[in-house]
């Protein structure tokens, strides 16, 4: 496992990564590192392959070309039962939370762990009430349906489920997406908190601006089958490359900006 040039290690590892849908190619030769610890976000237009990506890192997809190592190993040589072992070091929060709908929260917690670990029943529960509290519900919204639970609250356990194991990696897609304003703030928080609690790696998919000001060390821009830029918010916000300043300068890009500025 390469380290940076900070000395910390990197937990994933993507070289010449390249997917195409028959004559459609979504990305070309992305080459990039993401350290441990790091809030890594990933942004870019419509169709730019945002999701695409996270499947190839979440082990979903295979790419066309290009390869992936996932805390040092490559991912494409790994065997059905070496990914299986890998993917309990990872923790993946769905864009539409892909909660089970017969199953209370509380349930839906316990299911990696019942499925994954060999712990006795009272100690899963106990383990599932300690990450639903972590998430910050209630042990009483614990014994609700999904369908009983408000937008917020269903991310809230989402992201409870996609911690019950204590990953290493946690992938977020759109976390924040159909949140009212002080819903997707309290998650950006929750994101923070966890962070600074559990130091895992997090790696989101956004096209929130505020929560890339709020939370994200570094930002990844994809568009045109590329990466077309990396760095901080601030370095991309001052960036003086067209497709770069178009995207971070409009209007919403503008009202994010100055909302962090003012904080």
């Amino acid at each position: 496992m390469n380290d940076d040039a900070t000395g910390k290690e990197h937990v994933i590892e993507a070289r010449g990564l390249t997917m195409r849908f028959g004559n459609k190619t979504v990305h070309e030769n992305l080459d990039f590192d993401i350290s441990r610890g790091e809030v890594v976000a990933i942004v870019g237009g419509s169709g730019s392959g945002k999701s695409t990506l996270l499947r190839e890192m979440t082990m979903l997809q295979r790419p066309t070309a290009g390869s992936i190592r996932l805390f040092g190993q490559p991912v494409d040589a790994l065997n059905e039962r070496q990914r299986m072992v890998l993917r309990q070091r990872i923790g993946v929060l769905f864009q539409n939370g892909a909660l089970f709908g017969g199953e209370t929260v509380l349930e839906n917690i316990a299911t990696p762990l019942q499925e994954h670990t060999r712990l006795d029943r009272l100690l899963i529960e106990e383990l599932s009430a300690i990450k639903l509290r972590l998430s910050g519900l209630a042990i009483e919204d614990g014994l609700l349906y999904p369908n009983q639970l408000s937008g917020g609250m269903r991310k809230r356990a989402a992201l409870a489920r996609a911690m019950a194991l204590d990953p290493e990696l946690l992938f977020l897609d759109e976390p924040t997406s159909g949140l009212d304003p002080i819903s997707a703030d309290a998650l950006d928080e929750l994101v923070l908190q966890l962070k600074a609690s559990l130091g895992p790696t997090i790696v989101l998919v956004t096209h929130d601006m505020d929560s890339l000001w709020r939370v994200a060390d570094r930002v990844m821009l994809l568009g045109h089958g590329r990466l077309l830029a990396v760095g901080s918010m601030t370095e991309l916000a001052g960036s003086r490359d067209p497709l770069v300043a178009r995207f971070f300068s409009g209007p919403r890009g503008r009202a994010a900006l100055a909302a962090a500025g003012a904080s």
